[in-house]
This record gives structure tokens, C-alpha cells and sequence, in this order.
């Protein structure tokens, strides 16, 4: 398989050794002053056309382009799309506006395509906002682009830009998702891989709490009283903050990776396929939400993978917090049970039975219902 497409994290060396430059450095480049000049007027397209005149490797060019340059003489690489994961700040917009017309500029490079993409709350004047949303952008962004190449096997990460927590961030879900890594300190004479490593993700953690970290990953902060037992393997992935006496839960930046990962790694389970003999719902002679069967009708009439499914006796129903669905050990059997609530707070439980079985394509299917219906 061909690495063909590169993500680059981005910081701001290139601006600041562009507002170094004056007169009488004996490293300026020969077209310094059209370079200031440029970069003061915000010229970025001039700027970008003079820079593209420098060797790439200058370091006037900053890490960025200097590590470019080094990554994509890989042998396991053939560069054939870039891009740049910019902060939400005008300079990172800036930066990512002069990188990508630098390397338009680049025909040489026989590029494809140069995209620039500003993560959201990736800033540092909220650094809550940059804890909370800012991290778990630069991983959903990450993810968007990696499933756009195909696959983790066609993508490499450029982590040398940027605030320490993004590259920490990239690296991690270099390491985690089976992709290599590279960075350049600017003290290093050159740049060094980190190769993937042997890690396993236990995606039945997600399947057992699917209809919960859809709700965290939506962004919202649940409490203890919302989330109840809480699962321990669970814990990992999630911030606890205590307020009032009272433990509040967000979706950490490491559960952000743990959901993507899942999501890149198992695009669809290869047996959960159309259900060649569907039956319709059955349901027992009992009081039901108001929309509930039409509910449970529409989930199966929509997804072809689905064959058959019940109504569950009536247990437990008050414990029901809303629509959603998770996947239940009964004895020796794993079954995905889904979950009806109305605007009453009336709730009931029914089973989806599926043409593949097999935990992973319950985890997958929690997962995917979660996100369609919840």
C-alpha cells in the first residue's frame, strides 16, 4: 500500500523568522526585503511566489516546509496530497493560507490537491475551549482526512508544528491508528520517525457504552447522576472535573482518538450484509411509549442488515434516559439492544437481531445507530 497523502500539524516559525528579517543579517536570503514587505502587507500570494524562489530546505522557510521537504524523499511515501491542520487564530489562518499557496507554487511536486483546515477552538486564549474542544477537533479533523485517503495505510503525519499538546495529540493518534509519525526539534540536524506500534484497542468498550459516548462526543457534559455505574475501562477515556461537590464527565482528547480509531478501522463489518428473509417487529401485549413501534419499524425498514426484532419484557423500564442503543451480555450471548424513550419520560427496550452476530459487527452497528437516531 502507497502513502500518498501527509497531515501536517502547523505552528507559527514560518511568521516569525519572516518578522526577524532585517537589514544587515548575514543570513538574510537575497529577496529579503521583497519577503518583508510582502509579510507586512499580508500579501500571501507574493510572499508565497518568493518563497518558492529559496531552496526549501533555507531556514527562512521554517519547519514546516524544511520537514515537507525531508518526509516526502520517504521511500514509503509518495506525496501526492498535503494537509495543513492550522490553529483557529488569525495567524494560524494566515499560515495556512501562505503554506498552501507555497506549495501550489510547488508544481515541481506533482501535487494533487493542498488543503488547509483550521481546527476549531484550537487556540490558546480559551484555554478551556482548548482542553475541551480544541484537541478533539484536531482529532476529528485528523480522522475526516484519513478516511477521505482511503484508509491509515495511505497517510503519514508531519507532528513538528504547532503548541506541544497538538503534537503530542498527532503523534498519539499516529501511534494509535498504525500510521508513522515524524518530527524535527529545531535543535535536531534531522528528522526522526516514531513508527507505529503494536497497540489494540478492546472495542467492546465502546459497545457497551455506545449511546453514552455519542452523547459525550456531541459535546455535552454529563454528571455522575446522568452517567450512573460508570464502566472502569470507561474512565480512561473520559475528563472528570468536580463542581459543587459533584463529578461532572466530558470526552477526553484520548477518547476522541479511541472513536475515530474505531471508526477507521472498521468502516463496516465484511459479514453484515442484506438480510435475505426479513421479518417484521414483534411485540408483546404490553403498554408502549407513544412511538415506539413506529420507531423500532423505521430503524429496521431503514437498515437492510437488520432481520428481525422484539420487544423486551418489562423490566426496568424506568431506568430508560432516552433513545439509544448498546450491546448487552445475556448469559453467554451478546445481544444490541436499543432503547425508546417518549416526551412523557415513558420508555421501553427492544433486540435488533442482525445477519452478522459477531462483536464487531454489534459494536459497529451500536455505533452507527447511535450516530443516525440518537
Amino acid at each position: 500500500m502507497t502513502r500518498h497523502t501527509l497531515l501536517c500539524t502547523v505552528g507559527t516559525s514560518l511568521f516569525g523568522n519572516l518578522g526577524r528579517l532585517s537589514e544587515g543579517d548575514p543570513d538574510n536570503p537575497s529577496n529579503w526585503q521583497a519577503l518583508r514587505q510582502a509579510f507586512d502587507r499580508g500579501e500571501w500570494n507574493k510572499l508565497a511566489r518568493e518563497l518558492a524562489t529559496l531552496p526549501p530546505a533555507a531556514r527562512v522557510c521554517g519547519a514546516e516546509i524544511n520537514t515537507v521537504e525531508e518526509v516526502r524523499k520517504k521511500s514509503w511515501l509518495t506525496l501526492e496530497h498535503l494537509v495543513f491542520l492550522v490553529s483557529d487564530t488569525p495567524h494560524g489562518e494566515n499560515t495556512g493560507r501562505l503554506l498552501k499557496g507555497y506549495f501550489q507554487q510547488r508544481r515541481e511536486l506533482g501535487l494533487r490537491a493542498v488543503d488547509c483546515c483550521v481546527v476549531k477552538d484550537l487556540q490558546d486564549e480559551r484555554p478551556k475551549d482548548f482542553k475541551a474542544y480544541g484537541l478533539r477537533n484536531l482529532v476529528r479533523n485528523a480522522g475526516e482526512y484519513i478516511q477521505r485517503a482511503g484508509g491509515s495505510q495511505h497517510v503519514a503525519i508531519d507532528a513538528t508544528g504547532g503548541y506541544k499538546a497538538q503534537i503530542a495529540i498527532a503523534l498519539l493518534v499516529g501511534q494509535a491508528l498504525n500510521i508513522p509519525v515524524s518530527y524535527k526539534h529545531e535543535r535536531f540536524s534531522e528528522i526522526i520517525d516514531f513508527p507505529p506500534l503494536p497497540v489494540t484497542f478492546d472495542d467492546q468498550i465502546l459497545a457497551r457504552n455506545a449511546d453514552l459516548l455519542t452523547d459525550l462526543e456531541r459535546n455535552a457534559v454529563l454528571s455522575s447522576a446522568d452517567v450512573g455505574p460508570l464502566d472502569e475501562k470507561l474512565r480512561v477515556l473520559l475528563s472528570e472535573v468536580a463542581v459543587n461537590g459533584e463529578t461532572l464527565y466530558e470526552l477526553s482528547p484520548i477518547g476522541q482518538i479511541y472513536l475515530t480509531g474505531f471508526r477507521i478501522r472498521n468502516p463496516k463489518p465484511v459479514n453484515l450484509v442484506a438480510a435475505s428473509t426479513r421479518k417484521p417487529p414483534t411485540f408483546r401485549d404490553d403498554h408502549y411509549p407513544i412511538g415506539f413501534k413506529e420507531f423500532v419499524h423505521k430503524v429496521c425498514n431503514q437498515n437492510i442488515w437488520i432481520r428481525a426484532a422484539n420487544s423486551i419484557p418489562y423490566d426496568k423500564q424506568r431506568s430508560i434516559k432516552g433513545t439509544g442503543f448498546v450491546v448487552r451480555q445475556e448469559g453467554e450471548e451478546l445481544r444490541l439492544i436499543g432503547t425508546y424513550q417518549d416526551r412523557n419520560n415513558f420508555g421501553a427496550r427492544f433486540r435488533l437481531h442482525l445477519t452478522d452476530q459477531s462483536p464487531a459487527a454489534l459494536a459497529w452497528a451500536a455505533e452507527y445507530l447511535n450516530r443516525t437516531y440518537r
